[in-house]
C-alpha cells in the first residue's frame, strides 16, 4: 500500500509533541563523565511501563508516535542509548550487549520500574533481547522491530569487511547521503512527513556513540540469545525492509524463540514505528496487555 496517502490517525500520531527530555545520574563505573543517561518519558508514573530501545542511527525522539498514544493507558520511557544525544558514553573500550542491558536496568531501578515490556528497533531490538535474556524477572514481554541477527557469527576477511562498511556508515553525511539513507530505511511509498522524522534522527548520533554500538554489533549474536528468553516475544517486520530483510533477520528470530509471534506489514520498511505507527502501537500494546508466560 502506498504511504504518500498516510491515514489520518497515524498522521495525527507523527505530529503529536515530543515529552522534553529528562536526565538521571547512574552509578556505574562503565559509564564515563557524568554518568548520565537521558529518556523521555510520559503517562501516569503508577501505570504499568513500556520502555522503547531506539536504532544504532536514531534515538529517544523517533518514539513521538508511540508516547502520542501509549502513554494514555501506560508509563512509556525511551531512553538515548550510552554515547546517543546527550547520554554519557561508556567508558570502556568494547562494550558489550550485556553492558548496554545493565545500563538500562540501572536506568530503569532509579525510575522505580521493577517490571516493563520491552520494546527494541533494529540495533535497540539487540539489546532488548540481552535484557530480557539477562532479567526475565524485569521483562513482562518483548516486542522486537525490524530486528538484526547482529553480526557476531561473522569472522576474519567478512568480519573485517563489514566492519569498515559499517563504521563509514556512521560518519558525517552530506544532504545527499543523508537522503539516501531515508530511501534504504523506508518503503518507496514512504510520505513526505515519514521521511522527514527518519532523516532528523540521526543528529542525535556521537562518533563514540557509533563506534561503541557497531562493535557491539560484532560481539553478539541475537538468535542464540533469543532461544533462552522466557518471556512472550513479538516480532515486527516490514515485508519491505531492505536493511534487515525478514527471511535474514526476523524470521531466524522467530523461529529461535520459545514463544514468539510474527507480525508482518506489508508495504513497510524498516521503520514499522514511523511508517505504520497505528499498527505498531497495536502490536505493543496487546503484548503489554497479555498475561506472563
Amino acid at each position: 500500500m502506498s504511504h504518500l496517502y498516510m491515514i489520518e490517525s497515524d498522521r495525527h500520531l507523527l505530529e503529536a509533541s515530543l515529552p522534553a527530555i529528562e536526565q538521571i545520574q547512574l552509578n556505574l563505573p562503565t559509564l564515563a563523565d557524568q554518568r548520565v543517561i537521558t529518556y523521555r518519558a510520559a503517562g501516569d508514573a503508577r501505570a504499568p511501563a513500556i520502555v522503547l530501545l531506539h536504532g544504532i542511527g536514531s534515538s529517544s525522539a523517533g518514539y513521538r508516535a508511540q508516547f502520542a498514544a501509549l502513554s494514555k493507558t501506560h508509563r512509556v520511557i525511551a531512553w538515548d542509548a550510552p554515547g546517543f544525544g546527550q547520554s554519557s558514553p561508556f567508558a570502556i573500550d568494547a562494550p558489550a550487549a550485556s553492558d548496554y542491558a545493565q545500563v538500562l536496568l540501572a536506568l530503569l531501578t532509579e525510575l522505580g520500574i521493577a517490571c516493563a515490556t520491552v520494546a527494541g528497533s533494529s540495533w535497540g531490538s539487540v539489546i532488548a533481547a540481552t535484557f530480557a535474556a539477562r532479567y526475565p524477572l524485569a521483562t513482562h514481554a518483548l516486542v522486537l522491530s525490524a530486528p538484526n541477527v547482529a553480526r557476531g557469527h561473522l569472522s576474519g576477511e567478512e568480519r573485517s569487511v563489514a566492519r569498515e562498511a559499517l563504521m563509514r556508515s556512521g560518519a558525517a553525511q552530506s544532504d545527499e547521503a543523508r537522503a539516501a539513507v531515508v530511501d534504504a530505511l523506508v518503503a518507496p511509498g514512504a510520505g513526505p512527513l515519514v521521511r522527514a522524522h527518519v532523516a532528523r534522527l540521526r543528529d542525535a548520533v556521537t562518533p563514540t556513540g557509533w563506534q561503541h554500538a557497531v562493535d557491539m554489533l560484532f560481539s553478539t549474536s541475537t538468535p542464540t540469545v533469543v532461544a533462552s528468553i522466557e518471556a512472550r516475544m513479538s516480532v515486527v517486520v516490514g515485508n519491505l525492509d531492505r536493511v534487515a530483510p525478514l527471511e535474514e533477520h526476523a524470521r531466524p528470530l522467530h523461529m529461535a524463540g520459545r514463544d514468539s509471534t510474527l507480525h508482518t506489514l506489508d508495504g513497510i520498511g524498516h521503520m514499522p514505528k514511523l511508517e505504520a505507527p497505528g499498527a505498531f502501537n497495536a502490536i505493543v500494546l496487546a503484548a503489554a496487555a497479555a498475561k506472563a508466560a
